[in-house]
């Protein structure tokens, strides 16, 4: 009767640690079902609005939609910076853009990137160019982004704006 006793109390015991272990398991997954991760919080950012001219000219006219006669016809862009948090030094890299079948599509071929670098003032409104030095004469002066362009289509810049420290 004893060894009966004891296989009792063995299988007891086994159950009882067998349990325990599932249940330290099911709290380890519960506290890893608690977290929770907060929303993205942007300190310093910047913003703007893209604009396109055919001219190229500070005066303008500047606008955020262009059309253009056709792929032999010069465009330029321009990013006028509204935010007036941050100042300092920034990467910019310009991007062209085709529209595709569902989603815009990055243009691969010679003239259809460009990097600037700039230190924004945080005034609030400065407009920086598509050139090497953010200004639009110079040399290499403003993008002529028919240089970059697929064929005929929809096209956009987008910008990516990095600090450079």
């Amino acid at each position: 009767m004893n060894e009966r006793r004891k296989s009792q109390r063995g299988f007891v015991a086994v159950t009882l640690i067998t349990l325990l272990a599932i249940a330290a398991v099911l709290i380890v997954y519960a506290s890893l079902l608690a977290t929770i991760p907060g929303g993205e919080v942007v300190v310093g950012g910047v913003s703007g609005t893209i604009y396109y001219s055919k001219n190229n000219q500070t005066s303008g006219p500047w606008t955020t939609n262009l059309t253009t006669s056709g792929t032999g016809e010069s465009w330029y862009a321009l990013c006028n910076f509204t935010h007036t948090g941050y100042t300092g030094e920034v990467q910019i890299t310009w991007k062209l853009q085709k529209k595709g079948a569902t989603d815009w599509e990055n243009c691969t071929g010679a003239g259809a990137t460009v990097t600037t670098t700039v230190n924004l003032d945080g005034t609030g409104d400065q407009p920086v160019y598509a050139s090497s030095g953010g200004d639009i004469g110079g040399n290499p002066g403003n993008h002529d982004w028919k240089t970059g362009l697929e064929g005929d289509g929809q096209y956009r810049v987008k910008v990516w704006v990095e600090t450079t420290s």
